[in-house]
């Protein structure tokens, strides 16, 4: 993405007069790589972001704060004890290239303090925070060493100096006009190789935007008049319904539909906060998986051995028979045979019996029969553990397709908060003074009804039992599902509230990439959990069912 100096300069002057003369209220460090600043300014409170993040670094505004139980860094404390109730001076570009920099007047209402600066450096795995006083380094958020990266020193107490930039020049550089002085040598590798601050997608905008000029001589100005008077139109590029890229204006190279906004910043917002979100979705979902998943393979592993002992035990009558059968012709016995051929007489077939030749006949029978009572009282202990690991199979298949099932990271924390109650998450200590945050499952006004449908085996469960007698009750017939409530309030169910409820319900079940899906409802009387029965099971009677095609219903969402 164009997220360079070029982009950064008008960004920095946006910022620049929305936060000029504002005072932090509050500094805070979700994350290693995020400080977030609580503004007040003149137009009202703004959260101001510095992200380091290698993947993604960005300088803006963002409207949510990312969660976080970590006690405050080091770094974190040192910017509470320079900058709380601090006065933004002033944003600015540092030179041409990757570095923002905040000027900043400490409070005075104890005593005097020297003015601060953030130095911001959005320059990829090198991205760093830096804080200084009267030129020299104070700290940094990714630590201060003797050598970054072996070029140059940073160290506390010392001054602070600027990455090195080799021989790049700035685009106001008079040696612009030597390097590009001739039609050939202007390309958008030469730009990016020469030209200081630019990305990829900028330098081909400016060498496709020259194309057509005959001589090399007039570069130099239309470069300076690009960089510096390019009339500014944000936008973001949208491509298959996502956020792909934002741009100062929109680029004449790039395919693809744009999505126009007033500010930069606000871009800018938009497009992290959308990478944001789906990096978090992304991240949580595979954590989530991952439980999921050593789970399954421990409850099939435990089903697996549970099966194997019931198989040994299940010839327990045949060891009865066998002890029985050599009782009842011990009289053929002399000792020392290894087998004996007897008649069962209860279906009239000969068996062999096998004989330990170094017992008596009568030990023999004794073996069969303290076999057959091993057997029989293993099969007694082994029944309930082979139901409840088939439960716990079932259970976490279940939730496995609520993961499946899952849009956003409010679905994905719903089934955290599941895997917390059932066991197989740890829950984390509780923060003094942290709030629980409340799940709510998903609610629909579809035509003057209140629809409710659960995200886990939880929600299932409380919207089903805590709805009225009267209420309908929808689940899928062959698949897990959500359940489905509709508040009917005493009322006849419109056919098209019907309709509309069970494609919802038809959306989040398994069986949502199968097109068509049957749907049973009933009154909710008829819907009964048994007894120690697993989250979100539960039977029902006195059904019908109707076929739908499988809708989200956005427009329905409250």
């Amino acid at each position: 993405m164009p997220q360079d100096a070029f982009t950064l300069r008008y960004l920095c002057e946006e910022l620049n007069e929305i936060l000029k003369g504002g005072r932090i209220n509050r500094i805070a460090q979700p994350t290693a790589d995020i400080t977030l600043f609580t503004v007040y300014t003149e137009s009202g409170l703004k959260k101001f972001i510095l992200d380091v993040n290698p993947a993604c670094p960005r300088i803006g505004f963002t409207d949510s704060e990312p969660f976080s139980d970590n006690t405050p860094s080091n770094f974190c404390m040192l910017l509470k004890k320079h900058l709380l109730s601090a006065t933004v001076k002033g944003i600015s570009l540092v030179g041409f290239d990757r570095i923002v920099k905040i000027d900043l007047e400490p409070s005075k209402e104890f005593f005097d303090s020297p003015e601060k600066t953030i130095f911001v450096e959005l320059m990829g795995r090198y991205s760093n925070v830096i804080l200084t006083e009267n030129g020299k380094v104070l700290g940094g958020n990714r630590g201060i060493n003797f050598l970054d990266n072996n070029v140059r020193p940073l160290i506390c107490g010392l001054p602070y100096k600027l990455p090195p930039v080799g021989d790049k020049k700035e685009p106001n550089d008079l040696a612009i006009k030597e390097i590009f002085d001739s039609i050939e040598k202007i390309t958008a590798e030469n730009l990016c190789k020469f030209v200081q601050g630019l990305a990829l997608s900028t330098a081909q905008e400016i060498a496709d935007g020259f194309k057509g000029n005959t001589s090399a001589k007039d570069f130099y100005d239309y470069l300076n008049n690009y960089i510096y008077h390019t009339a500014k139109r944000p936008c973001v590029l949208v491509e298959g319904g996502e956020l792909k890229d934002v741009f100062v204006y929109p680029y004449k190279g790039v395919k693809g539909e744009f999505k126009n906004f007033k500010l930069l910043s606000d871009a800018e917002n938009a497009f992290f906060s959308d990478k944001s979100e789906k990096k978090r979705f992304k991240d949580l979902f595979s954590r989530l998986s991952g439980v999921v998943n050593a789970g399954l393979k421990k409850s099939k592993k435990r089903l697996l051995a549970v099966t194997s002992r019931v198989k040994d035990a299940e010839n327990a009558e045949d060891n009865r028979l066998k002890g029985e059968l050599i009782l009842s012709n011990i009289y053929r016995l002399k000792g020392g045979e290894t087998e004996i051929e007897v008649d069962n007489y209860y279906d009239g077939t000969k068996i062999i019996v096998a004989l330990d030749k170094k017992l008596s006949p009568s030990k023999n029978a004794e073996n069969y029969y303290k076999k057959y009572n091993k057997q029989k009282r293993a099969l007694a202990l082994l029944a309930p553990q082979k139901e409840r690991a088939e439960e716990e199979l079932k259970y976490l298949e279940s939730v496995e397709t609520e993961l499946t099932l899952a849009d956003n990271i409010s679905d994905l924390k719903a089934v955290e908060s599941e895997l917390l109650l059932s066991g197989f998450i740890k829950k984390p200590p509780a923060k003094k003074g942290a709030k629980s945050e409340v799940e709510k499952p998903r609610i629909y006004d579809v035509y003057g009804f209140t629809v409710k449908a659960g995200r886990n085996n939880a929600e299932n469960d409380k919207i089903t039992f805590t709805a009225k007698p009267y209420d309908l009750w929808l689940h899928a017939k062959s698949y897990h599902s959500s359940h489905v409530i509709i508040e009917t309030l005493g009322k006849k169910t419109p056919e098209r509230v019907l309709t509309a409820a069970a494609e919802i319900c038809a959306y989040y079940s398994k069986g949502r990439d199968g097109g068509k899906t049957e749907i049973v409802y009933c009154e909710k009387k008829f819907v009964k959990k048994p007894k120690k029965s697993p989250l979100g099971f539960c039977t029902y009677t006195d059904f019908k069912s109707v076929t739908v095609m499988p809708n989200i219903h956005t427009e329905l969402l409250k």
